[in-house]
Order: structure tokens, then C-alpha cells, then sequence
């Protein structure tokens, strides 16, 4: 009964991915001939225009057959993302990706490993979607999403090994930008429940094993805290994490060193979740500041948004909110000023761009979310009675220049990258 629930569930999960990869491929042909739309814009095309995907390019990503492009067509995209993505967001260890890419060509069509495959097929859409590459060889990230959908069944109720999250992991990644947030809810909270079965939150599990497999293990469990923490806030729906039960150190926040070389990609060196200006003289260690951004975006819906904070006097409520907000004020003291959005445009190199433009626009939605108007702020409701009684003007919501200012700082930064849509939030 427990297995038959399972597969219920997991057919609705399956059902939701692939109407959300249906509505994102009809965005994404859109933008091929067109400006990236704005927000306000998505709506309307996925209603107006019919769902005309080329069924038999989808179809193809039957378990039985497992395609893919040829693998010189395949390695030069595994190594940009790799290089230009990977190395900054770990998800996958470098050599052992290469090697299961390698091994997936070099045995028969019977013997490929449906998990492999799907992983590829999430490193190629994660590639196309983050424009690491233009080829028209590889598939849409689309294309590629629904692949790796339609072998979900395997990542989930298989032998769950590190490479089973790291698949769930990138199909979150691929989804939590839409506009419907449900796919990536649901799955997000699938993937935390089988990083717990393995342990990836709990350092005691993996006391065996040796110093650059734990560290690959840690750096998942990290990346699905960040995208659990930022699903909650955007959704305001409680995340599935509880922060107590983790035993996990965070990424040492000091760069040990910098490879010049970016083709060396030995997450020994201490160089992954490292970003640097464009002349190396600054480093940041991004992924930190995404795992500690992340913890301020859980307390954001913790402290403003969740039934246990309604439950708050309004006294309480504004003393918590003060305390979110002083803790975005203390991380936002921690960027160096190089990789502020204003600074950063001017500072780092244009590859490196994209990952503070996602930085920067979390953290404003955190900063939006904690000081826009609310009812238990009694200053600014007092001052509403005033102008209601007095017509004395109201005041401003606090913080409002501060908001504003961080607002035009991000333009600056969108600027320079030259490109705008739904992705460019997350």
C-alpha cells in the first residue's frame, strides 16, 4: 500500500513537471525570436498561444531508448558548465561527472544507467537555460527537463545513491523560477526526504568516507537548504528543513587560494563556490553567502509570514522583524564592497555576473518583504490615522530609501548583464 501511495504521488509529481516544462517551452521558443518578456507577459503567452511542442523531439525520452546527442556535441557542454556554473554552485564533483558521461557512451543502449542519463540531460538544461550555450544541437532546457522527468520514477524509488539528489536537485533548480511554484514545492520536498535517508544532513554519516566525497555530499545538502529556504519565503509556504537538525559545518567563508587556471576544476583546491573579481585581486566564497542569505530568508517567513507568528502580539511581531532585519543588515556587511550590485557590474567578469545578479535580487526581495507597510508597525499606522483625520502626510514605509537604493543598484547590475526575464530572479 506504502509503494502504491508512492507511485500516486509520484505520478502527479511527474504529471505537474511536465505541464510546467510545457508552459516553459512555449516561453522559451518565444524568446528565441523575441526580447526576453517581461513578467507581466507570461501569463498571457502561456494562455494565448496553443502548446505546439515537437512531440516527436519529447517523445523520444522514452526509459527504453535514452538519447542523446553525440559525444562531441555533449562534452564541450558538460565542461562549460563544468567551468562557467558548476564551479560556483557545486553540485557535481568534476572528474566523477566526466567519467559517468564517458562511461554512459561507451556501453549499449541496454546497459545505460536511466539515473546517468537523466543527470546529463539536467547539466544540459541547466546549461542552455543559464545561456552557457547557443548550440542548436543540444535540446532546449525544456526538452531536456521533460527527459529527465520521464525517468523520475527510477531517480526516486531506485537504489538512492548521491547522484539520485543531485538529479532532484537540478530539476528544482530548473523549476523554481516559473510562475507556479507547485512543481518545484513538491519536489523539493521529495528531494529532502532521500538527502535525509542518505544523511547528506548529518556529518556522522559520512565519518567513513573520505575528506572530497564528504565535501561533495555537504555542498549538495547546502545547495537544497538554499532552494527549500527560497521556495518557502517566495511561496510563504513553511519550509520542509528544520535548521536544528542540521550537523553540517557551512563552507569555510575564507578563500584558502585561486586557480588561475579555471580548467582545473579539483574541488580540493578550495576554489568551488569561489568567485573573484575580474582581476583576481577579491574573492568572495559565494556559496556561504548564499547558505547564510538563505537562513535569513527562512527566518523571513518564520518571523513575518508563518501561523505561528500571527499568533504573535503585534509588540512581538515588530521585535522579530527587527531581528530578521538585522540580520540581513549583518550579511549584507559581509559582501566585500566589490561584489555589491553597483560595484560588481564594473568589477567582475561578465560570466560571473549572472550569480550576483541572483544574489542581489534575493537579497532585495528579503529587504522588500521585512520593511514594506505592515499593520503592527505603530508609527507608520499611527501616522495612516493622522493623515485619515488630520491630512497630515503619511510616512514612508521605513527603510524606503534604503529599498530604493538597493533597487537602483540592481538595475545597474541588470544593465550590464543585457538580458531580462523570469530567470533572471533565481
Amino acid at each position: 500500500m506504502a509503494i502504491s501511495n508512492m507511485q500516486g504521488r509520484l505520478g502527479q509529481l511527474e504529471s505537474l513537471v511536465q505541464q510546467m516544462s510545457e508552459r516553459l517551452d512555449v516561453i522559451e521558443r518565444r524568446n528565441e525570436v523575441e526580447p526576453p518578456l517581461q513578467h507581466d507577459n507570461v501569463n498571457e503567452i502561456s494562455t494565448a498561444i496553443s502548446l505546439n511542442i515537437t512531440r516527436n523531439e519529447v517523445d523520444n525520452a522514452s526509459p527504453k531508448s535514452l538519447i542523446l546527442p553525440p559525444l562531441e556535441q555533449v562534452l564541450p557542454v558538460v565542461q562549460t558548465y563544468l567551468q562557467d556554473f558548476n564551479s560556483v554552485l557545486p553540485l557535481f564533483h568534476a572528474d566523477t561527472l566526466l567519467r559517468l558521461t564517458h562511461n554512459f557512451y561507451s556501453v549499449g543502449v541496454l546497459q545505460r544507467d536511466p539515473v546517468v542519463w537523466a543527470a546529463i540531460n539536467v547539466v544540459l538544461a541547466l546549461a542552455r537555460r543559464h545561456h552557457l550555450v547557443a548550440s542548436h544541437d543540444i535540446p532546449s532546457a525544456t526538452v531536456c527537463l521533460s527527459r529527465a522527468e520521464s525517468v523520475l520514477s527510477r531517480v526516486v524509488l531506485g537504489d538512492i545513491q548521491l547522484l539520485n539528489i543531485q538529479v532532484l536537485v537540478g530539476m528544482v533548480m530548473l523549476l523554481q523560477a516559473a510562475q507556479d511554484t507547485k512543481p518545484a514545492l513538491i519536489l523539493i520536498a521529495t528531494t529532502i526526504r532521500l538527502a535525509h535517508g542518505i544523511g547528506l544532513h548529518d556529518r556522522t554519516h559520512s565519518a567513513h568516507l573520505d575528506s572530497l566525497h564528504m565535501r561533495q555530499r555537504a555542498y549538495v545538502f547546502w545547495l537544497v537548504y538554499i532552494l527549500d529556504k527560497d521556495l518557502s519565503m517566495r511561496s510563504k509556504q513553511a519550509s520542509v528543513q528544520i535548521d536544528d537538525d542540521i550537523n553540517l559545518e557551512l563552507p569555510s567563508s575564507t578563500v584558502l587560494q585561486h586557480n588561475e587556471d579555471r580548467s582545473k576544476l579539483d574541488s580540493s583546491d578550495g576554489t568551488l563556490g569561489v568567485m573573484s573579481t575580474a582581476d583576481g585581486t577579491v574573492k568572495m566564497n559565494y556559496l556561504t553567502a548564499r547558505i547564510q542569505l538563505a537562513a535569513v530568508q527562512g527566518a523571513v517567513y518564520n518571523y513575518i509570514y508563518s501561523t505561528r507568528s500571527r499568533k504573535r502580539s503585534p509588540e512581538e511581531r515588530s521585535h522579530a522583524l527587527q531581528s530578521v532585519a538585522s540580520a540581513l543588515e549583518q550579511w549584507k556587511a559581509f559582501i566585500p564592497s566589490e561584489f555589491m550590485a553597483s560595484a560588481g557590474s564594473r568589477r567582475v567578469a561578465p560570466a560571473m555576473l549572472r550569480f550576483l545578479r541572483t544574489l542581489h535580487s534575493t537579497s532585495l526581495a528579503c529587504t522588500t518583504l521585512i520593511y514594506q507597510a505592515h499593520a503592527w508597525d505603530v508609527e507608520w499606522v499611527a501616522s495612516i490615522r493622522r493623515y485619515g483625520s488630520q491630512g497630515i502626510q503619511p510616512l514612508l514605509p521605513p527603510k524606503w530609501e534604503v529599498l530604493v537604493g538597493e533597487a537602483r543598484d540592481l538595475l545597474v547590475l541588470f544593465g550590464a548583464l543585457g538580458e531580462f526575464d523570469r530567470w533572471s530572479f533565481w
